[in-house]
C-alpha cells in the first residue's frame, strides 16, 4: 500500500511533468517590471472597484509604497503561469493588505482589456525569507490565451524606513509557463500539484519557523 506522502509526491511529480510537456513548446521569458509609485499610473481597475469582489489597490504612500509588475514577453497563447519572486528583506518587505489578495493582484495583459485579466491562483509571502512563493495565475476567460509581451500580476511592496535608495535586488525564480489549451484532466492535475507544492512548502516554512 502506498503511504499517503509518496502519494503526495507522485501527484507532484505528474503535474510538474505535465507542465513541462504543454509549455515545451516556446520559450517566454518572465521578468520584473518597472515598479509603479504614482497612484495615477495605478491600472483603474485596481482602483475603482471594478476588481475581483471590489478589491482595490491601497493608496501609495511615496517615497515607501510601490506596486511592482511581473511581466512576460514571448508567451504564444498563454493558459497559466506560475513564479517565485525573491528580493533583498533588509531593503523592501511585501505588504499584505489583509484582504484576501496577499498584495498580489491579477494584471491585464493587454491595458484596457478586462478580458485579458489573469485570475490569480495562488502566492505566498515569506518577508522573512525574501521571497514571494508560487505566484500562478491563469486565464478562465479566454478561449485563446494572450500572446506576445504584457504584465502577468501585480504585487505590492513596500521600502524599509531608510531603504528607500537601495536596491530591492528582485528576482524571478522557478518559472513555469503552460501555452496552448491542455485537456481539462490535465489542468485538473496542474492545479492539484500545484496545492500540493504550496502546501509542502508553507508546511516547510512553519517547520523552519
Amino acid at each position: 500500500m502506498v503511504r499517503r506522502h509518496s502519494w503526495l509526491a507522485v501527484l507532484a511529480i505528474a503535474s510538474t511533468a505535465a507542465l513541462i510537456s504543454y509549455g515545451a513548446a516556446a520559450d517566454p521569458i518572465i521578468s520584473v517590471g518597472t515598479p509603479i509609485t504614482n497612484n495615477a499610473d495605478v491600472p483603474s481597475y485596481l482602483t475603482d472597484g471594478s476588481y475581483l469582489f471590489g478589491m482595490t489597490v491601497p493608496p501609495l504612500i511615496p517615497p515607501d509604497d510601490f506596486l511592482l509588475p511581473v511581466d512576460i514577453s514571448g508567451a504564444s497563447n498563454l493558459q497559466f503561469w506560475q513564479f517565485t519572486l525573491t528580493f533583498d528583506p533588509a531593503v523592501v518587505q511585501e505588504v499584505d493588505p489583509g484582504d484576501g489578495t496577499s498584495g498580489i493582484y491579477g494584471a491585464e495583459f493587454t491595458p484596457g482589456d478586462l478580458n485579458s485579466l489573469s485570475f490569480i491562483l495562488g502566492g505566498f509571502p515569506f518577508n522573512a525569507f525574501g521571497e514571494v512563493d508560487t505566484v500562478a495565475g491563469e486565464y478562465p476567460s479566454l478561449l485563446t490565451g494572450p500572446s506576445g509581451a504584457g504584465a502577468l500580476a501585480y504585487i505590492l511592496f513596500q521600502f524599509i524606513p531608510g531603504q528607500e535608495e537601495n536596491k530591492p535586488n528582485f528576482s524571478i525564480q522557478g518559472t513555469t509557463v503552460v501555452q496552448g489549451a491542455p485537456e481539462p484532466a490535465t489542468l485538473a492535475l496542474v492545479l492539484a500539484g500545484l496545492a500540493v507544492l504550496g502546501g509542502r512548502r508553507l508546511a516547510k516554512r512553519a517547520r523552519r519557523n
